[in-house]
């Protein structure tokens, strides 16, 4: 009996234990204190919202928009992305426009109840910043769409966008931390350069001596990562076009390069 019940005590706090409150972000609400949109970072209600460029006007507009989905929920509202989380110089593994990040401290269960922002395949992508975690590719622009995604991992911003406008009606997420937006959130320009000879890439005119340097090939996938502290060139020996991601406190960078 007392083995039961020392089992049964030892059950109840492991439940305890890995219960994670949920937060939910609802565009509906009367409450969400974004109507005409964004034109500098900020946070709400701990959900960061990121237009990139001081080009970009349009984007977190909220407006009156009737939308049903199939576990019930109706909203009566979206959020719209005005546009892709990239440039077509950029990298879909890194947003630099148009786009919404949360922190978790560690594990989490993530929803995203969404439409696409018009016809044809559009992309919906969670990631963190340097590579995509989840995505859901979709065709229909009527439909409601909802996507689910386990994070598991430490604490992390996690970002939300798209490879081309998307709308967002509402996202809960478990174990939500209190968003900072920081320089790193903040995708400004940097004074470095990237350019390409041959099969070398070169990077010179640094900002920071701590410069987290990714190149992906053309199909996304991560090729070669380092840090640099100073000029430094490198080989790739297959041709192509690659995309050169540059990161530090100084801000962050992506160039397309040319290999030959």
């Amino acid at each position: 009996m007392k083995k039961s019940l020392l089992l049964l005590a030892f059950s109840v706090v492991a439940s305890v234990n890995s219960f994670k409150a949920q937060t939910t972000f609802d565009f509906s609400s009367a409450a969400w204190p974004v109507t005409a949109g964004e034109t500098t970072a900020v946070v709400k209600n701990n959900l960061g919202l990121v237009p990139g460029p001081a080009t970009v006007v349009n984007f977190a507009q909220v407006e009156a928009n009737t939308a049903n989905f199939s576990d019930g929920y109706s909203a009566s509202k979206r959020f719209k992305l005005n546009g892709g989380g990239y440039t077509s110089t950029g990298t879909n593994t890194t947003p630099t426009q148009r786009y919404v990040v949360l922190k978790v401290n560690g594990n989490s269960v993530i929803t995203v109840w969404y439409k696409n922002g018009g016809s044809g395949d559009r992309t919906l992508y969670i990631g963190n910043g340097t590579a995509v975690l989840g995505s859901k590719t979709y065709s229909n622009s009527s439909d409601g769409l909802i996507y689910t995604y386990e994070y598991a991992g430490p604490a992390t911003n996690l970002y939300f966008y798209g490879d081309q406008s998307l709308n967002l009606y509402k996202i809960t997420a478990t174990n939500v931390g209190t968003t900072v937006l920081g320089v790193n959130d903040v995708q400004k320009s940097m004074k470095a350069n990237v350019f390409s000879a041959g099969n070398k890439i070169y990077v010179a005119d640094l900002d920071s001596k701590n410069t987290q340097v990714n190149v992906f090939n053309a199909n996304g996938s991560l090729v070669k990562t380092m840090k640099a502290s100073a000029d430094t060139n490198f080989e790739i020996n297959n041709k192509g076009i690659y995309i050169v991601n540059l990161k530090s406190e100084a801000g962050e960078k992506s160039v397309k390069v040319l290999l030959k």
